[in-house]
């Protein structure tokens, strides 16, 4: 009895037909593949939380150091919205590392909205740019961990899809 190997050919209809080659990939060449991708989207994410968990510290210290130091040119009220800032803080950081004994976090948009109470009074009342801009501080500090959280979360779910897509190549 002789064994022969069956070469693999896939089906490329005509409208499919641009010209380039495609390959069909085991299952374990398939696996291989996604399982990579998996590790350096997990060494990605890790690197950039950790990035991110620094501004969200150094963020946070600041906003502690003007609830004791008030800087001279300040939004009204320095304390309570330092305060404020302080628990956005906490609840962004309860949004990207959630803890089963911890409360809900609110959604980013009541954070946005919180965060832009202190600038918009500062503007209100007619206060200088700088004091404006660091009352903006805990604002932006909700996009950049907004847009990064929402880029992970685009990433793992990219991942998944790439997942269900696997398919069935049986080998002779």
């Amino acid at each position: 009895m002789t064994t022969t190997l069956r070469q693999r050919i896939p089906f490329v209809s005509s409208a499919d037909d641009d010209g380039d080659d495609r390959e069909v990939l085991h299952d374990e060449e398939q696996e291989e593949i996604i399982e990579d991708l998996r590790a350096r989207n997990v060494q990605t994410s890790a690197r950039t939380l950790l990035v991110v968990d620094a501004v969200l510290a150094l963020s946070a210290f600041l906003q502690l150091f003007t609830i004791v130091v008030p800087p001279a040119s300040s939004p009204p009220c320095p304390r309570l919205f330092s305060l404020l800032g302080l628990a956005i803080h906490l609840n962004l950081a309860l949004l990207l590392h959630p803890l089963p004994s911890a409360p809900t976090p609110l959604p980013y948009t009541l954070l946005y909205a919180l965060g832009c109470v202190a600038p918009t009074l500062s503007l209100f009342l007619g206060r200088d740019w700088p004091a404006i801009l660091w009352a903006a501080v805990p604002t932006l500090i909700v996009f950049l961990t907004h847009s990064v959280h929402s880029t992970l979360q685009e990433g793992d779910a990219a991942l998944a899809e790439l997942e269900s897509l696997k398919y069935r190549a049986p080998g002779p």
